[in-house]
């Protein structure tokens, strides 16, 4: 199957186009009354930091794989900080789109770990990472059929069969798009949720690249999503890549530099129309830069101020990614 790279330029839409309602304006401000938890991702190589600055952070986020492939110390650090700060749970190995049947050996494990965590969720991706017999090391989008949404939809229900909290789905970036699609991102990640009870951690940032490098309108995709199905959501910053295969700049969902302001102007708008528990900004390189770290969390918190205060920032522009 031949695959398609399309890339667009055409720039994010105002974020207020579509004010809300009144009576949407008065659930969203009693929503607000308590504001999600705002957190990091647990990273060993920072391990020693993160102890140290506990007090910063409202919640970590655990990768279950670095527990049940990291070795003995590590998952014992990461379960000591069980009762000393919330903790949610979040994978990269299930691999629910590959065209074979779930690991069940893993997903037990995956299910021991999230009881040990204590965490309220267990989210992974909307994607495949492996084809039978060979592991391919990215997450990969999956061509967005009926028939296609079907298969996952079973699969999600063996996932809620044996991991006894709720399971999120996150929606990816990609870098091509398959040409037998059907259905938009915001359609396809919507009936699997729709047909399961799945919640959605929804990708900020993810959701910025799609719309920088495919024309994805990130509104559109924000205004289907049904009311109380994002119950997480990521931010990150990532680089901007250029080679002359290319017709123009690629934005790289690499977590390694600081939330572009444009992505954090999405995420305004996610927030007048959607709650999360939490807010997890990823940072998987460039973990030295623990100023970088502290400031974004300072930037995403005076956002969650703003959206319950009703203040808005800047309107939102497609743009570098850092």
């Amino acid at each position: 199957m031949r695959l398609r790279l399309r890339v667009s330029a055409r720039p994010l839409r105002d974020a207020t186009r579509a004010p809300l309602s009144r009576a949407d304006d008065v659930a969203h401000m009693t929503a607000f009354q308590s504001l999600p938890a705002v957190g990091i991702g647990y990273r060993a190589v920072i391990a020693d930091w993160t102890r140290e600055n506990l007090d910063r952070f409202d919640v970590l986020e655990v990768t279950v794989d670095h527990c049940i492939y990291g070795g003995r110390t590590l998952r014992s650090e990461v379960l000591d900080l069980v009762g000393r700060i919330p903790l949610t749970a979040h994978g990269v190995g299930l691999s629910i789109g590959t065209d074979e049947p779930l690991d069940l050996a893993y997903l037990d494990q995956v299910a021991e770990i999230v009881e040990r965590l204590q965490a309220p969720a267990y989210s992974e991706h909307l994607a495949f990472t492996r084809v039978p017999g060979r592991e391919l090391a990215n997450l990969l989008p999956l061509p967005q059929t009926e028939a296609i949404a079907e298969a996952i939809i079973a699969k999600v229900r063996t996932v809620q069969s044996r991991v006894g909290v709720p399971f999120l789905l996150e929606n990816i970036t990609y870098m091509f798009e398959w040409p037998d699609s059907e259905l938009s991102d915001a359609e396809f990640l919507g009936l699997i949720c729709r047909e399961t009870g799945a919640g959605i951690l929804l990708d900020i940032e993810n959701l910025y690249l799609n719309a920088s490098n495919h024309g994805v309108d990130p509104h559109d995709f924000l205004d289907s999503l049904p009311a109380g199905i994002v119950q997480e959501m990521h931010v990150a910053g990532g680089t901007t890549v250029r080679d002359e295969s290319l017709a123009r700049p690629f934005l790289a969902d690499s977590h390694s530099h600081p939330v572009p302001d444009a992505a954090l102007d999405l995420l305004d708008y996610a927030l007048a129309r959607h709650r999360p528990a939490t807010i997890i900004l990823e940072r998987d390189e460039r973990l030295d830069a623990t100023e970088e770290i502290l400031d974004d969390l300072e930037r995403i918190r005076a956002h969650l101020t703003d959206a319950r205060s009703g203040k808005a920032h800047g309107q939102p522009v497609a743009g570098s990614a850092g």
